[in-house]
């Protein structure tokens, strides 16, 4: 069996490298080079751009046609020509590029065809590029994938989808957008301005800024029309209609929960600065929320229940209490968040 494996495979030349089948060796190696090769290039582009610069001002800035020699190739030149390219793979080590040209004239004119050599050693890497004169005939080398190439199956993808090729490509333009100019920030010549304050008695302005008077007009200007009538009413502290510890509320956020129900248990008055706090039980697990009243994520309050409306001791007593023994009684927690949807 060895050896009638041994004959069907195509003996290789002296001094050439065994092949591998599989090119994921030597495209790492490959994409691990490829960024000294470009900085290499640019490198040397730079050169040869002050070697001719260099010329030019020594004819006193006026050169031929056969002193320019043959412009270097730019980047959109190089991308176009990658749009027109076909990556083969799997090709034989001794294959010339005639060779390859002759496999693929049928599908088309043919302008170029690039076999890839180690940097190093000289020998080919096992892929080639051949390059179309028109886009059209792409298509027509792709149908040619897996055809018999000097006793092998070669393969076929597009050229900028190699990685190797696609690097190269990412990098080389990166590059240049690096050394081309900034571009400049297309500021908007339209100005947003907030929209002024109401007018204010000039003697009232000259107390604001000695400081008098400035937390009564803060408690006046900044909380919502809606927001104010909360804090002169549910969570003052002496007005009938006042919260008490107890009560059930439901809150709506505009962010997520966007509606939340609990059991109040405390409230924290500080002016504008008023917060509460209220706890429920999610899925067996006691929840805990500060709201804060001026809060502009804070849409709408509800009470669903009001706290201290029995009369007797009882009454008395639930009016008293903070109700935090609701986080070292949970049946009782339990019970009220029954019929209470967070």
């Amino acid at each position: 069996m060895q050896a009638n494996i041994d004959a069907t495979q195509t003996p290789t030349a002296e001094g050439v490298d065994p092949i591998i089948d599989d090119g994921d060796e030597f495209e790492s190696k490959e994409i691990q080079l490829m960024k000294q090769r470009v900085e290499e290039m640019e490198r040397e582009a730079k050169k040869l751009r002050e070697l001719q610069a260099a010329a030019e001002s020594a004819n006193g800035g006026s050169a031929t046609e056969a002193d320019q020699g043959v412009p270097m190739e730019t980047e959109e030149d190089k991308s176009i020509a990658d749009g027109r390219s076909v990556f083969v793979g799997n090709v034989d080590y001794g294959a010339t590029p005639e060779e390859i040209q002759a496999h693929f004239q049928a599908c088309g004119t043919i302008n170029r065809v690039t076999i890839l050599c180690d940097k190093f050693t000289g020998h080919p890497k096992g892929f080639a590029y051949v390059e179309f004169a028109e886009l059209e005939h792409i298509d027509a080398a792709l149908a040619m994938d897996n055809s018999l190439f000097r006793g092998r199956l070669i393969k076929r993808v597009r050229g900028p989808s190699h990685p190797v090729r696609q690097l190269s490509s990412i990098l080389a333009t990166f590059i240049r957008h690096l050394s081309s100019n900034t571009a400049v920030y297309p500021f908007s010549k339209a100005v947003i301005l907030p929209p002024l304050p109401p007018a204010m008695p000039a003697s009232q302005m000259e107390a604001l800024r000695q400081g008098k008077g400035i937390m009564a007009y803060l408690q006046k200007s900044l909380p919502h029309p809606a927001k104010q009538k909360w804090l002169a009413t549910w969570f003052a502290r002496r007005h009938p209609d006042r919260l008490l510890p107890g009560s059930v509320l439901s809150v709506s956020l505009e962010h997520a929960p966007t509606t939340f129900s609990g059991v109040l248990l405390s409230i924290r008055r500080r002016g504008t600065d008023t917060s509460f706090i209220l706890r429920n039980v999610i899925q067996r697990t006691g929840v805990e929320m500060q709201l804060f009243v001026n809060s502009p994520h804070v849409k709408d309050i509800k009470i669903l229940q009001r706290a201290g409306g029995g009369g007797g001791k009882e009454g008395r007593r639930q009016r008293r209490a903070k109700l935090f023994f609701l986080r070292d009684t949970p049946e009782k927690m339990t019970a009220i968040s029954a019929g209470v949807k967070a």
